[in-house]
């Protein structure tokens, strides 16, 4: 088992590298911050997220998630989708485009503390703050923040059991 600074640091290599092995950067060919990026609806192609349980698509617009530039990442949840607590080392900006989107504060997840973000809503999260959320039904929501991102699970072992059980589906 990793220890939790490994850990962090192996979650955010594996996020970003297979961001880039699968081509799941719908911007790749600009990443010139000095001219306009423009990504067409058509073009933004979701597919499987690295290192989240089955059912979680990511898509990673700008940046790059090693470096210390700014990133945009969107993801797609399936109903009822849940990222248990965990908290990044920069400020992360989430907002919800499509579906119900449950965040919350805390070391655990409370549904019953949790706030619905519904297409349009927005949450700031500071830099080394507790949170998780989980959807209520099937939901895109879109992630900024400057890099180098890291995720930490709270309980690295409540994330694991999570994919494992997807595994087993």
């Amino acid at each position: 088992m990793f220890q939790l600074a490994k850990e962090r640091v192996f979650f955010t290599l594996l996020l970003s590298n297979l961001i880039v092995a699968t081509g799941t950067n719908a911007a790749s060919d600009n990443q010139n911050t000095t001219q306009p990026l423009l990504v067409k609806a058509t073009d933004v192609k979701f597919h499987p997220a690295p290192g989240f349980p089955k059912g979680a698509e990511i898509v990673l617009l700008r940046g790059d998630l090693s470096q210390a530039v700014p990133y945009t990442i969107r993801f797609k949840l399936p109903s009822n989708f849940v990222i248990p607590s965990h908290w990044h080392s920069t400020d992360e900006e989430v907002t919800v485009l499509s579906g119900t989107l449950n965040v919350g504060m805390g070391d655990k997840v409370d549904k019953e503390q949790s706030t619905a973000l519904t297409a349009g809503g927005f949450q700031l999260v500071p830099a080394n703050a507790h949170h998780y959320v989980w959807s209520t039904g099937a939901t895109v929501f879109q992630v900024d923040g400057m890099g180098p991102r890291t995720t930490v699970f709270v309980n690295p072992a409540e994330w694991t059991a999570l994919i494992q059980k997807s595994n087993n589906k």
